[in-house]
């Protein structure tokens, strides 16, 4: 991992750094992750192996992005608990992979969620069918088509489904990863994009569109997984940091590490610990436990 320091810091960020050093210093992840800034938007991606849990706070507002595997469920609840949070104002299943499905059902029913979003193909797993059981009466679940831009507190949120699913589809038995939602989250002069597991083919046909895809921080397609096509999303998006949510025994594949480094992208990885990510609306602070920290101007 790289750690950089960068001039032009402003005190409340430089506050709130310290602050969150010194819980980490004396509990761990954990204790850092329940310390949410009222104030800023901060997004936790637990360490719950090669899979995929994303919670996004801000100013009151809660999201969850994915729920790992049917195991993790139980985690992202008591972790959700632990913050103080009992109601999340969104739910978003980027596709239906058992490792960014699995917990929903048990999220839904630990939980009030006020809203649903989902991609719009039908899923073929245990995990999935358990998902749709548990909506089923939820007056507020959508599957996303085109574009969806909604807006929670401070977060200015777009939400992209495929725009040629049945191309996606043709002749292929697995699509899942390229029916992946993706989401961008923008919160003051900064942008977060969230790209489930995306592969070669939706990379493409996203650039080959006319959308601004430039954000600030990346949360890496795939678990890290290497595809040829990852160049051209990284130039595009021209990101700061690059988050990897992944595990010490499936690790990101060093080639895709190995690009990140070149580029000059600063890497972080849920392998040990989860990766806490705070803004004010202009500086980033990144906070793990096998990481360090990387303050952004």
């Amino acid at each position: 991992m790289k750690e950089k320091t960068h001039r032009g810091r402003t005190a409340g960020v430089l506050a709130l750094l310290l602050a969150l050093a010194v819980l980490w210093a004396g509990a761990g992840w954990r204790r850092v992750s329940e310390t949410a800034d009222a104030d800023a938007l901060t997004i936790t991606a637990l360490s719950v192996g090669k899979a995929d849990a994303l919670i996004v706070q801000e100013g009151g507002h809660v999201l969850l992005i994915d729920t790992g595997e049917e195991d993790d469920g139980d985690e992202i609840v008591q972790e959700l608990k632990e913050k103080g949070i009992r109601r999340l104002d969104l739910l978003i299943v980027t596709h239906f992979d058992k490792d960014h499905v699995g917990g929903a059902a048990y999220v839904m029913e630990q939980m009030e969620v006020s809203a649903v979003l989902m991609p719009d193909y039908e899923g073929d797993r245990p995990e999935y069918r358990e998902f749709l059981e548990r909506l089923e009466g939820h007056t507020n679940a959508q599957r996303v088509t085109g574009t969806l831009e909604l807006s929670k507190g401070a977060m200015e949120i777009a939400v992209y489904a495929a725009e040629d699913p049945q191309g996606l589809q043709a002749g292929k038995e697995e699509y899942d990863n390229d029916m992946s939602l993706v989401t961008s989250i923008r919160y003051g002069d900064r942008r977060f994009l969230l790209t489930g597991d995306i592969e070669g083919d939706r990379i493409r046909q996203m650039l080959d569109g006319d959308t601004d895809w430039k954000h600030d921080w990346i949360k890496m397609p795939h678990h890290g997984r290497y595809d040829e096509a990852l160049a051209a999303l990284l130039e595009a998006v021209s990101p700061q940091a690059a988050v990897i949510c992944c595990s010490d025994k499936h690790p990101a594949d060093e080639k895709t590490r190995m690009l990140l480094e070149e580029i000059g992208i600063s890497v972080w990885d849920t392998a040990e610990q989860a990766v806490v990510t705070v803004c004010d609306g202009e500086n980033m602070t990144l906070l793990s436990g096998s990481g360090g920290n990387d303050e952004r101007d």
